[in-house]
């Protein structure tokens, strides 16, 4: 089952990269501001498919490199942290394009404004080096190391390494040029991971091949069970105080960057937990933990909101961002297209999993009790310190889990790998 979704995943992802490109309104343009507003739909569609390019990216590639065992361990570790963390903060980053796009269609708003609400972007080192050079870094090294990684274990051949490759250079080259050149590289990218796609289907393991790579996921795994809600506990107790009244964040900035990372990177760190959560599990936990993790994706980006926020009211004031929050909640790409399937996906996917994993006894009950309790904690108490207490119920929830969880068999396999 997760092969196939696997394969869907590697052929969408490169699809709506592909139409995302090509429907870009800054296509062959210099301008920094007014094309958004001149074309607020495209922009609006090409950030929604953007994000979700890369959003499917992170299974697809988690997916790929998933029969791992020995061959090529150094490199699928590398490309799993790489997809994991730098990928996922990646994918969020698209959230700019709306809120620069709802700044833009306020009236009055000039372009000497704007620029100096880019600059306190800049400004903000937690934004910088916790999301935008590790989002792109990570990025870099998903997309490099990822197919290298799949040949090496021969899981793929070398060509459609090599095709996956030369499609990321092209992209990366060409990728805001005019049509048809923008899209090479993504067009290559779909040839090249329809190929990785087939080839993973027909995939078999050497049964006497070591599973090390998966020992190395199932520990990491177990180890994000109890950093994911510590993390979340971080996030929590440093939201500044007064929240979420506008001028708290304005008063507080530094609480207000360092609360938003560590949330970010709680629900990133949820998705290994639930991998390893449901892997044992039937065929009804492995797709709630899949449809979790898609959804943990699109609500760990939300997180990205707050620093572009802070930067609005640092820079053009309280009247104009609340305009421009408004505005921007009023994009049905925004709303339907990510923070509903965020919010939903993921809080809610947390307990389904924790749930059927206890029907399938992966765990014992007292840990979907636990995490249920937390992510009620989570919405009934509100901010400030006592928000810490749903935090500490998943970690009694998730960290039970880590401890007891038992450990999937190893499929029995012997035909020669693909490739």
């Amino acid at each position: 089952m997760w092969r196939k979704a696997t394969a869907a995943c590697l052929v969408l992802a490169p699809i709506a990269l592909t139409v995302s490109t090509a429907v870009d309104p800054a296509l062959g343009t210099v301008e920094e501001y007014g094309v958004y507003r001149a074309h607020p739909d495209a922009t609006q569609w090409h950030s929604l498919l953007l994000h979700w390019a890369w959003a499917l990216f992170v299974p697809g590639f988690l997916g790929l490199l998933a029969p791992v065992r020995r061959r090529g361990l150094v490199l699928a570790i590398f490309a799993w942290v790489a997809t994991v963390v730098g990928l996922v903060t990646f994918a969020a980053l698209m959230s700019a394009d709306f809120a620069l796009l709802s700044l833009e269609q306020q009236s009055g708003v000039t372009d000497a404004q704007l620029a100096a609400w880019d600059d306190r972007m800049a400004d903000q080192t937690w934004a910088v080096l916790g999301w935008q050079q590790l989002g792109i870094f990570g990025w870099g090294l998903a997309l490099i190391l990822t197919p290298i990684a799949a040949a090496r274990a021969r899981v793929i051949n070398w060509w459609t390494a090599g095709l996956a490759l030369a499609g990321t250079v092209l992209y990366l080259l060409f990728a805001i040029s005019p049509l048809p050149l923008c899209i090479l590289g993504p067009v290559t990218l779909v040839v090249a991971y329809g190929m990785a796609a087939r080839q993973l289907l027909g995939f078999r393991a050497a049964g006497d091949e070591p599973d090390v790579f998966g020992t190395f996921r199932r520990r990491a795994g177990r180890i994000c069970m109890i950093a994911a809600p510590l993390s979340f506990a971080v996030g929590m107790a440093t939201v500044p105080p007064g929240s979420p009244e506008p001028d708290s964040i304005l008063k507080h900035p530094d609480l207000g960057q360092a609360s938003a990372f560590f949330l970010h990177l709680a629900w990133v760190l949820f998705i290994p937990a639930v991998l390893t959560l449901a892997a044992p599990g039937r065929r009804v936990t492995r797709i709630a933990g899949g449809l979790t993790v898609l959804g943990l994706i699109n609500f760990s980006g939300l997180m990205f909101g707050d620093y572009l926020d802070l930067a609005a009211r640092q820079s053009l004031g309280n009247t104009i961002a609340d305009q421009a929050a408004e505005t921007q909640g009023g994009y049905l790409t925004f709303t339907l297209g990510w923070v509903l399937p965020g919010m939903l996906l993921a809080l809610l996917g947390l307990i389904v999993v924790a749930i059927s994993a206890a029907v399938d006894r992966v765990v014992r009950w007292w840990v979907p009790a636990l995490v249920g309790a937390g992510l009620a904690a989570f919405f009934l108490l509100g901010l400030g310190p006592i928000g810490v207490v749903g935090p500490l119920l998943l970690l009694g929830g998730f960290g039970a889990a880590a401890v007891t969880l038992r450990t999937p068999a190893a499929p029995e396999v012997s035909a020669v790998p693909v490739g």
